[in-house]
């Protein structure tokens, strides 16, 4: 038997949250042995950066064309790529759909209605919870066949909201790829030393983002560990940089408590996380799975978090009480509590980061995810054939 042909849709240009994942997912699919395609969506504001074109480039992906795949609705672009995935189905005969964004979830349910031959369709989910159940959602959940939920809310969200069997609703953590533990780290750049003991963020310097509950929690942590370093990985836009950080950490007076690399990419960042005692996370932006986090885990770092979205349950408790890390409530006390407990007791800070590491080797390992969603193809196609 021939290996299933597989085409993934992301209906976004922009490197957005979930795209990372998609992209590693098809890749990872492809190393299988599967025939995987992505779709390149030609739709992309002036002046943009196609950054999802770049990413399939660097990873070798085999790419389609021919449809726009515009992230936000629009009905004559809608139209268009209904008409063109259609014509591409009918010419290609892909046996699976996989979808991870609205839009492209909405054109593959619609594009296979009339056809004889359809294809089974997938949906990842990245939000923690299950999406609203509208016309449009109840429409492509009805005609989808099995989803990937990041979280236990969005698997029983999406059991009950859009009566999808049990059995094809499976949990699967968000991924991060292993790292390499030992490495050089940052402190010498940093100027830090081994005394000091330092808490990385990574977060775009944007209003939403809660820096003033940043700041409440490095005052309230550095009364207490004068040695404690807070590291921002992350940039903004001059105005948002001056009124989010420069101006509050001076009126605080914890300049010297704070270290401001900006962003870091690449080897960069990976000397940065392993330069970490633990890893602070207050608010998800664009990406509902927290990549940031789980990239922190993967260096078995120990996290603090609030209670927002996915967080709770990335830090929840797994095999033997162990845990990752806390999520706490959202005040500057209650996250300075938790860093302080970390920050003063090695063997807890070594048996959290020991957690971490193990949830993402197990849970959260994208081979064996990619293994998964393989089995998964090939349990739908041998139900739609039987």
């Amino acid at each position: 038997m021939s290996a299933p042909r597989v085409l993934h849709l992301f209906a976004n240009y922009k490197w957005t949250g979930p795209a990372d994942p998609a992209i590693r997912s098809a890749a990872r699919l492809r190393a299988l042995g599967l025939d995987v395609r992505f779709a390149q969506g030609s739709f992309m504001h002036r002046g943009g950066e196609h950054r999802i074109a770049d990413e399939l480039w660097r990873w070798r992906l085999p790419v389609v064309t021919g449809m726009e795949l515009r992230k936000h609705f629009h009905v004559p672009s809608l139209l268009r790529d209904i008409r063109s995935l259609r014509l591409l189905l009918a010419r290609d005969r892909f046996d699976v759909l996989h979808c991870h964004q609205g839009a492209d979830h909405l054109i593959a349910t619609t594009a296979c209605r009339r056809l004889a031959n359809k294809p089974v369709v997938v949906r990842s989910l990245y939000e923690p919870g299950a999406p609203k159940r509208g016309w449009r959602e109840r429409a492509m959940f009805c005609r989808t066949q099995a989803v990937l939920a990041p979280t236990v809310q969005a698997q029983e969200g999406v059991r009950r909201r859009f009566s999808v069997r049990e059995d094809r609703v499976l949990l699967q953590a968000p991924v991060t790829e292993p790292r390499v533990l030992e490495g050089p780290d940052a402190r010498s750049r940093w100027g830090l030393s081994a005394d000091h003991l330092v808490v990385g963020i990574t977060a775009r310097i944007q209003p939403h983002r809660r820096f003033d509950l940043l700041w409440q929690t490095v005052r309230y942590v550095r009364d207490q560990l004068p040695n404690v370093r807070f590291v921002l990985l992350g940039r903004g836009n001059e105005q948002d940089t001056e009124a989010l950080v420069q101006k509050p950490i001076a009126e605080l007076g914890i300049a010297d408590n704070v270290v401001l690399p900006g962003y870091q990419k690449g080897p960069a960042y990976d000397e940065a996380l392993r330069a970490l005692d633990a890893f602070l996370f207050l608010v998800p932006g664009s990406d509902g799975t927290c990549r940031a986090v789980c990239d922190a885990m993967a260096f078995g770092k120990p996290v603090v978090s609030t209670e927002r979205g996915i967080l709770p349950e990335l830090l929840a408790g797994r095999r033997h009480t162990e845990v990752p890390g806390f999520a706490v409530e959202e005040s500057g006390r209650a996250l300075g509590d938790a860093l302080l407990r970390l920050l003063r007791d090695p063997s807890e800070r070594a048996s959290c980061g020991a957690a971490a590491l193990r949830r993402t080797q197990l849970d959260m390992n994208p081979s064996i995810a990619a293994e998964r969603t393989s089995e998964l193809y090939s349990q739908l196609l041998a139900e739609r054939n039987g």
